[in-house]
């Protein structure tokens, strides 16, 4: 279980610097979605499966 959830956190990570990237410069506006992940980043709180939804919802918004 500590594998999956390593691996869900370094795409969360991930997913969270590529959609900041593509919102460019100058982004006053952090989505929701990122901000989630900032926070479970600084306070981990989440199981597996609401590890999944905020990374199925950072993906959401790369495409």
């Amino acid at each position: 279980m500590q594998e999956e959830r390593a691996k869900l956190q370094d795409e969360i990570s991930v997913a969270m610097e590529q959609v900041m990237e593509n919102m460019g410069t100058g982004t006053l506006l952090i989505p929701e979605p990122v901000q989630r992940g900032l926070a479970e980043s600084t306070n981990p709180t989440l199981d597996l499966e609401g590890l999944r939804v905020l990374r199925d919802d950072l993906n959401h918004l790369l495409r």
